[in-house]
């Protein structure tokens, strides 16, 4: 094994970005599909995936999700999701993890959407002396204001483990400036926000770009499609961006990693976290991720130590920052990195 991607896997990592439901192993996937239709039906978005441009790629990803979030039926099949997300991640020695999931209900309301929390919490409790793990509830594109309130509303009743709102879901639905009142009462509660934004490249999804930087979030999520003038809001706003490369490389069709915008937000000393998005669903790991951008971009060992200490102070729950701090000063004494 190469040295440096011996030195990726090794190092302690913070993972800011994983949909929960997209970080499902894909033998879990394919266990809990219920009929050969589905599973003939997930064959076929896996063949057409690579075939289609940046929509094509993202309602292709939006139906994958669709067809996962039918087959997950109850508590138990989000405990087993959540129990091998966060068995996956102690193995790719991450130390700390946002998970972010959309909360809700099952058969009917009867459970509602506030025992899908705490089933998430009471699995996380359990690997705490492994993985320090937060949750990040979602609010979908397509849900009402209504929903959108009650998702903040559960975010305040379990604060000591939830530790942040996202907006994500289909970007063709612009819904922003809709939940706009939503992610106003989370600034008022001190509740840190992270945006999807710039997902695709139509001039809609660009104008509601104007509107999440005007609103300057916690931190950005992808922002793949952008203007100038929106690159810079940013960049003197120094508002963290969460980068998913092998994500971001499929659904903006991208050739290689060359032309991902890393390295232009990297070269300007901004602060970014490297992500995965839905490392089930992608069929990567943190290390592969960062290993990627570490090779193609040739940062030294030293570069990559100070970019991984730079993340953890982007974490939303700010408690846990020396915790990280101290896991990664103690990497680098063993490692002899200075």
């Amino acid at each position: 094994m190469d040295d440096l991607q011996h030195f990726c896997e090794l190092i302690p990592k913070i993972e800011l970005h994983a949909h929960l439901n997209g970080c499902i192993r894909l033998s879990t996937f394919r266990q809990l599909l219920s009929s050969p239709t589905d599973q003939m039906r997930l064959d076929t978005l896996d063949q057409e995936f690579s075939l289609g441009d940046t929509h094509s790629r993202m309602a292709n990803v939006f139906e994958k999700f669709s067809l996962l979030r039918s087959c997950v039926t109850n508590l138990d099949d989000i405990r087993r999701i959540t129990r091998e997300t966060l068995e996956d991640f102690i193995k790719d020695n991450v130390i700390y993890v946002e998970l972010r999931t959309r909360p809700r209900s099952f058969h009917n309301g009867k459970i509602p959407s506030s025992s899908y929390v705490e089933a998430i919490v009471e699995v996380m409790k359990q690997f705490e002396e492994k993985i320090c793990s937060r949750l990040i509830l979602s609010i979908d594109r397509t849900q009402t204001l209504e929903q959108a309130m009650e998702t903040l509303k559960l975010a305040e009743n379990y604060r000591t483990y939830v530790v942040g709102l996202d907006l994500s879901g289909d970007p063709n639905v612009k819904s922003f400036e809709r939940f706009r009142p939503v992610f106003d009462l989370a600034k008022q509660i001190n509740l840190s926000t992270t945006i999807h934004i710039g997902e695709l490249p139509d001039d809609e999804c660009l104008n509601e770009n104007n509107l999440i930087i005007d609103y300057k979030p916690t931190r950005l999520g992808h922002f793949n499609f952008r203007t100038n003038d929106q690159e810079q809001r940013v960049l003197k706003e120094q508002i963290p961006l969460e980068l998913c490369p092998t994500s971001n490389i499929l659904t903006m069709n991208l050739l290689d990693l060359t032309q991902h915008h890393f390295d232009l937000f990297y070269k300007n000393k901004h602060p970014l976290a490297i992500c995965t998005d839905d490392s089930g669903l992608m069929n990567c790991s943190l290390s592969s991720e960062i290993f990627q951008v570490v090779q193609t971009f040739h940062l030294t060992k030293k570069e990559l130590y100070e970019f991984m200490f730079e993340t953890s102070n982007l974490i939303f729950d700010k408690n846990m920052i020396e915790f990280c701090q101290k896991k990664l000063n103690a990497f680098s004494q063993q490692s002899n990195l200075f």
